[in-house]
């Protein structure tokens, strides 16, 4: 049976982190298990929560199009059953704190709750529209969160919080669920919900099974403390007027300090969580925006126009989520009864280079270099001019059999993934990045992250099509330098993937999984693994 893990990413960063997440299910990272994905974010019309769910609607799709035919698998592609759940806060009749609580007529019938709010919340405080997020005000934002959450577990509508809640419930009935928080201390609403996440739930679930559920007592508690690693356009006067509050990133790096020194000293958070994973960036030089409007000045507080470009220190959270899944359950049970935090951190050589093994350890190095790269060798053999899938399933190839009864719509999924995954073809054929691009700049461009350059310096499509990735998928040392294959004098890279595939064609690799689609992923999974001599 699948193990069960439970993932909440929370704010613009959250959803990020998510990202980087379901991309490492797309690797195989989490072999045989059901993810239940929380999507947590005031602003629900944020760009980033927007290409969250486009690429959550490809990865869940390419596996299946029926939801309840979807199963964990282990050792191939898309290997993770991913459950999502999203959860916004509605502030959209009320959208300021004042009008959520009804400030008007608590200040007639409880003047000392009013005079307490103005006590410790500004007036710009009390009114900014919530509907952007928190705006690093995580006072306001800690209470407005788990009073959202609270409200949403009482509510007789369907709601995702209602839903994930449910499954959590489900598991600690009959053992201990592991739950991992994604987000940041710099911010506003990652900031304000790390602190209250786990009595929220726990207070929801009570709610919701009549006070039967007790998920603090049957849950082991971990999170990322991502610290300040960009940085935007300081908004004007103007802005700063019409919109009240804006969280400017010139105090991110103030508010990260203050943020450690509260997790270290609060003994509460400590008594709940089991590990808290540690990062940041020694500077925050990264603009998270260069992609999506390279000539605006413009402070974005939400909407659909702030989506920011991926980061690798987000794909070094989702990696903290894959430690914490593995992590010995003794051991966080020990630390759960001794009220012990452990705080974990990793540190990068001193070299200007990310490894592999700076995401997964030494342990897993070696597994990660190889999903990583036969995944980017599985998106151009799909998403280009070899189209590998489709021609399978088309017939197109007659000596690829016995998939025509894959939908269509199956492999179109498939190939949106892949744009979102590496790089998507905009007009006139040029190349527009995905999120491995995006990482391979945001880390410094060149060789300075994990695969080979050559793979990132093709700006059209056909540019990118005539590059041998047979031979030219890793960096010329560390792992994976000696993994590459020959196409013979006068043979092609397509040539040769598509021989060894027709001999695994015959095997019994793909025996146990019932998807048309899958048992083809399944089958490319163990061809390329082989073909680039990792078995």
């Amino acid at each position: 049976m699948a193990q069960q893990f439970f993932v909440l990413g929370i704010g613009g960063t959250g959803m990020r982190c998510i990202e980087s997440l379901i991309h490492l299910c797309a690797m195989g990272m989490f072999d045989d298990t059901d993810i239940h994905l929380l999507a947590l974010d005031t602003d629900k019309n944020n760009g980033n929560f927007g290409r969250l769910k486009e690429l959550k609607e490809a990865y869940v799709n390419a596996k299946g199009l029926k939801a309840e035919s979807r199963v964990a698998h282990k050792d191939t592609f898309f290997s993770a059953n991913i459950k999502y759940y999203e959860f916004s806060p509605d502030y959209e009749t009320k959208s300021t704190f004042k009008e959520v609580f009804n400030y008007g007529d608590t200040q007639y019938n409880h003047r000392e709750e009013t005079d307490l709010a103005d006590l410790v919340l500004d007036r710009n405080v009390e009114e900014f529209n919530l509907q952007h997020g928190y705006r690093a005000q995580t006072h306001l934002g800690s209470m407005m969160m788990y009073q959202s959450i609270v409200e949403a577990s009482k509510s007789r509508l369907p709601n995702g919080l209602k839903d994930f809640v449910s499954a959590l419930i489900t598991e600690t009935t009959s053992g201990k669920a592991k739950v991992f928080i994604l987000g940041s201390v710099f911010g506003g609403t990652g900031a304000s919900s790390i602190p209250i996440i786990p009595q929220a739930l726990s207070r929801a679930a009570q709610i919701i099974s009549n006070g039967s559920a007790d998920i603090l007592k049957n849950a082991y508690f971990g999170s990322t403390l991502l610290t300040a690693y960009f940085n935007f356009t300081l908004p004007t006067a103007g802005e700063i007027s019409q919109q009240k509050i804006i969280a400017t990133s010139d105090k991110f790096a103030l508010n990260s300090q203050v943020a450690m020194m509260f997790y270290d000293d609060d003994a509460t958070v400590r008594s709940i969580y089991q590990r808290f994973y540690m990062m940041g960036t020694d500077g925050l030089n990264w603009n998270p925006m260069q992609t999506e409007d390279k000539s605006s000045n413009k402070t974005l507080t939400g909407g659909s126009q702030q989506k920011n470009d991926s980061h690798y220190i987000e794909l070094l959270a989702a990696s903290a989520a894959l430690d914490f899944l593995n992590t010995d359950e003794d051991k966080l049970q020990q630390d759960k009864d001794n009220y012990k935090t452990e705080y974990l951190y990793r540190a990068v050589e001193d070299n200007d280079k990310f490894d592999f093994q700076d995401f997964v350890g030494k342990e897993r190095q070696t597994e990660f270099a190889k999903k990583l790269g036969c995944l980017v060798a599985f998106a151009l053999f799909n998403n280009g001019e070899d189209d590998f899938v489709e021609k399978s399933r088309s017939g197109e190839d007659k000596e690829v059999v016995g998939f025509e009864e894959i939908d269509p719509s199956q492999v179109k999924y498939l190939k949106d993934y892949f744009r979102l995954f590496f790089a998507r073809m905009i007009e006139g054929g040029a190349l527009e990045e995905g999120w491995l691009r995006q990482l391979h700049r945001s880390a410094g461009g060149g060789d300075k992250f994990l695969l080979n350059p050559k793979l990132f310096a093709p700006q059209t499509r056909k540019e990118l099509m005539k590059l041998d990735w047979n031979k030219n998928l890793y960096r010329n040392d560390g792992i994976g330098k000696d993994n590459k294959y020959s196409t013979g004098m006068f043979g092609s890279k397509f040539n040769s993937f598509k021989k060894l595939f027709l001999q695994e064609l015959h095997g019994e690799g793909s025996k146990g999984i019932t998807n048309r689609g899958e048992q083809l992923y399944k089958l490319i999974y163990d061809t390329l693994t082989k073909l680039y001599n990792f078995n």
